[in-house]
């Protein structure tokens, strides 16, 4: 992208994106918690309390950070400023928090029908919050690069994959007359290629060149991501009408995810900070997005071994999808406090660099607790009842260790905004 229509004035207080930041860690915490019991000996990707631990993931932790992420971007990339923060605090975090609570309890306690049907009410309307504060400020901004264009494509399809899980809840509660499962794998690649993918694909054309010192993302990126959606609407006409066409769509999903993970490596192999944490850490996410992608295409083909949907989606999800929000965490939550702080005109020697909020080192630990938990999570999906224990206590370790680096950039914050205050004073 083009750094000029960077415009850190536009920025929405440090608070806003820090309260979805520090949310999603709690929900990660949760995660933990909820893996602790036995309850599913084996591999089932309908059991109901799968389906909460992977709503969990997708839309308490994942979810969090990439709506923090977005409004950041937004504001900084294209303009998009976020003058009302209050009000996307309530239109937006809130309910989200509420839809994913209701959604997780109701998955929780055997597709509890009041719970998932508010949940779907809530979701629905923080989606539709944030889709139209996206959406609407694009179409106003004159930032016309590749990662506006990119968010706007996954803003799109988020908008879709919210109305196809609104129709799967009135399906299971008996409200719709829906084909189930096209209903479900419609909902799934949306939320997987479209929301995450696309989203993933936007906000890194951004974040490798600024952050890892590489060249920007060629201009075909662009069309990659529109590639995409158009796949996708194959794909859910092909489930609702023409099921047994659906292969041809769905391997050529595989084209754009190859193509953006050869052309990650590349720019990669061209950065002049190799030695950057988030180096590392995205060569991890584009193995996950590989391996996910295959996994996922062998799934519709191979139904003998039932662990694989479950492998697909950990690697997915949790493989690229946590690796790669963690990675942008490290690096945008300590330039968020940064900036914020310069604005104050703080005494020359009192603002300290963005390694004094969080160090590199710092940055080692939490992909090394994810290569973990990643570990225990493939074993996991191999044998549920025999590894629960690991997947429990990793995921906490994690949850717990980013928590307490989100405590400590935010004691140092305040330290430094009340020490400003005070040389204000005097």
């Amino acid at each position: 992208m083009s750094q000029a229509w960077l415009s850190y004035d536009d920025a929405p207080p440090f608070w806003l994106p820090a309260s979805f930041f520090g949310a999603a860690m709690l929900w990660l915490l949760l995660l933990g918690g909820l893996l602790l019991p036995a309850d599913m000996l084996t591999a089932n990707r309908y059991h109901p309390q799968l389906l909460a631990l992977t709503h969990v993931l997708a839309l308490g932790v994942l979810g969090n950070i990439m709506s923090g992420a977005l409004l950041q971007m937004l504001a900084v990339a294209s303009g998009v400023a976020a003058r009302r923060a209050s009000h996307l605090l309530l239109g937006i975090f809130l309910p989200w928090q509420a839809g994913t609570a209701l959604l997780v309890g109701g998955f929780w306690f055997g597709f509890a029908p009041l719970a998932l049907q508010a949940a779907a009410v809530l979701l629905c309307a923080a989606i539709i919050r944030l889709a139209w504060h996206g959406l609407h400020g694009l179409a106003h901004s004159p930032a016309r690069d590749a990662s506006s264009r990119g968010m706007a494509l996954a803003l799109l399809a988020l908008l879709v994959t919210a109305l196809l899980g609104l129709g799967l809840v009135l399906t299971l509660s008996g409200q719709l007359p829906l084909p189930l499962m096209p209903l479900l794998h419609s909902h799934v690649l949306w939320a997987a290629m479209g929301w995450l993918f696309l989203l993933l694909l936007a906000v890194s054309q951004t974040v490798i060149p600024m952050f890892l010192i590489t060249p920007s993302y060629p201009a075909w990126m662009l069309s990659t991501g529109r590639a995409v959606l158009l796949l996708l609407l194959a794909c859910s006409l092909a489930l609702f009408f023409w099921p047994a066409q659906l292969w041809l769509p769905a391997s050529l999903l595989l084209i754009p995810v190859v193509l953006y993970a050869v052309q990650s490596w590349r720019l990669l192999r061209q950065s002049r900070r190799p030695a950057d944490p988030l180096w590392r850490q995205w060569q991890g996410v584009i193995a996950c997005l590989l391996l996910g992608g295959v996994s996922a295409w062998l799934c519709s083909r191979w139904t003998a071994w039932p662990s694989l949907p479950l492998l697909a989606g950990l690697w997915w999800l949790g493989g690229a999808g946590l690796g790669a929000t963690l990675a942008m965490l490290g690096k945008i939550l300590p330039f968020l406090a940064w900036l914020h702080l310069k604005r104050l005109n703080p005494p020359r020697g009192l603002l300290p660099s963005t390694h004094g909020f969080l160090p590199e080192s710092a940055q080692r630990r939490v992909r090394l607790l994810h290569q973990l938990w990643l570990l225990a999570g493939t074993l996991w999906c191999w044998q549920p009842g025999r590894f629960h224990g690991l997947f429990a206590l990793s995921t906490l370790a994690l949850a717990s260790y980013a928590l307490w680096l989100g405590g400590k950039i935010a004691r140092r914050y305040h330290a430094v905004q009340g020490a400003v205050s005070t040389a204000a004073t005097h």
